[in-house]
């Protein structure tokens, strides 16, 4: 017996409030665990690599994968993340902050095929990046507020 599909009620649109909550957890998400689980620990063995001298792993990954200056490299890379991953947190420049840390995520999965649970999280947070960055940043985030207050303006 066929069934018939066409008088099947369409799912009902979501509404603007959970859009935006959505974006919002997608951001905290996305940003939250870049911070914790990358920016911030490479952020700390960075410190502690320029003020005590310990090793740091991220500047002989990058020499072995052939850049040139690899520690200014890594530090770059550090303060891009940290401060991109606070940026897609608050909604602050979301679109580009979002584009710039996908493509580095998406290098980063180029670079490191032969390690696939590098691969895999980088694979992760270029999906999340760039679906924030096509989506947007959502009601609640600071773009939206600078933007109204921009237009306030005389």
């Amino acid at each position: 017996m066929p069934t018939d599909f066409s008088r099947s009620s369409p799912a009902a649109p979501s509404s603007p409030l959970a859009r935006n909550l959505g974006l919002l957890l997608l951001r905290l998400t996305a940003g939250g665990s870049l911070l914790f689980w990358y920016g911030g620990r490479e952020a700390l063995a960075a410190w502690s690599h320029i003020w005590h001298k310990t090793p740091w792993g991220l500047p002989g990954q990058l020499t072995v994968l052939g850049f040139p200056l690899a520690l200014p490299v890594g530090l770059l890379l550090v303060i891009l993340t940290l401060l991109g991953s606070l940026f897609i947190m608050v909604g602050l420049l979301t679109r580009s902050t979002s584009c710039a840390l996908g493509l580095v995520a998406a290098t980063t999965a180029a670079l490191f095929t032969t390690h696939p649970e590098i691969e895999e999280q980088a694979l992760l947070y270029t999906g999340l990046c760039f679906a924030i960055a096509l989506c947007g940043p959502g009601l609640f985030a600071m773009d939206k507020l600078l933007r109204a207050t921009a237009g306030r303006r005389p």
